[in-house]
């Protein structure tokens, strides 16, 4: 089982992913897109890859132009490795989705 990481080691590993917060016991972030459908485009794909991990976010939410990610991990009550890892997983996403 996974462990919950304390509030400073996530603070410290946020700080090295473009983008992402740490709030409320998750991260946290907004990506923007210059249309709409290339927003839900981009969600669509950060399901498909929450499957292939069998880790989902926390929430998704498509908005005008931008998808807000959230991530923690509820059996532990906290954010864990494998949100970080989802995380960054999600950025090098967006980065090959944008070029």
């Amino acid at each position: 089982m996974e462990h919950k990481w304390s509030d400073e080691q996530v603070k410290h590993a946020v700080a090295e992913l473009e983008g992402w917060q740490y709030q409320d016991g998750r991260i946290e972030r907004v990506f923007s897109f210059t249309t709409y459908a290339d927003g839900v485009a981009f969600a669509t794909r950060i399901f498909l890859l929450s499957e292939r991990q069998n880790h989902h976010p926390d929430a998704v939410c498509v908005l005008w132009k931008k998808v807000g990610v959230a991530y923690t991990t509820h059996d532990v009550g906290g954010v864990t490795e494998r949100d970080l890892k989802a995380a960054t997983m999600i950025n090098l996403l967006y980065e090959r989705f944008r070029d």
